[in-house]
């Protein structure tokens, strides 16, 4: 009886670790496991239209994601940059430590509208907050990247054009209020 009861305990272990694997596998692929071989990765750059050109950036979707940024980057090329995709609209703060390189950061309402743009200077712990609580999207360019390239408030680009890197990247962008439909 003693080594039934032992068969039984071991066959319910595993029946519960292999479901937990299945949780934290889904959880992890944005809940679509039936993709996440196939997906891009986080270091994964997509093309985004802003103010007539092209740049390309990575996406930061996850809590970890946003966590880690631009940490340890030495460098970007002139179009390259990190697009930070919130479910929610808030006001975002942002900070440089482990960051060796000066940037720029522009905050984006839920429309894909630049409401603003600082300068973020190489390993700086303050922290740069955006002035509106409308905050869905935030930008992270080369330093001075904005101003160089005459790209200011009220300048767009079209939230949608996400959705196809968004589901690339093996998430919903519906998890994002962003509509994969045209």
């Amino acid at each position: 009886m003693a080594f039934l009861k032992k068969i039984f305990f071991v066959i319910s272990l595993l029946c519960v670790l292999s479901a937990c694997a299945i949780f934290v596998t889904e959880k992890f692929s944005g809940g679509n496991a039936e993709i996440r071989e196939e997906r891009k990765g986080f270091e994964s750059a997509f093309p985004l239209n802003l103010a007539g050109k092209e740049i390309f950036v990575r996406l930061a979707l996850t809590e970890l994601e946003r966590q880690q940024g631009l940490t340890g980057c030495r460098g970007l090329a002139e179009n390259a940059g990190m697009l930070f995709v919130y479910s929610d609209e808030a006001r975002r703060g942002f900070w440089m430590r482990g960051v060796p390189i000066g940037l720029s950061i522009g905050f984006f309402d839920k429309n894909g509208v630049l409401l603003e743009t600082h300068e973020m200077f190489a390993n700086d712990l303050s922290v740069t907050s955006s002035r509106s609580e409308r905050v869905k999207f935030v930008l992270e360019m080369p330093a001075r990247w904005f101003e160089q390239n005459a790209v200011g408030a009220g300048t767009a680009f079209p939230p949608k054009a996400l959705s196809e890197a968004i589901s690339a990247r093996g998430f919903s962008p519906e998890k994002f209020e962003i509509s994969s439909k045209d």
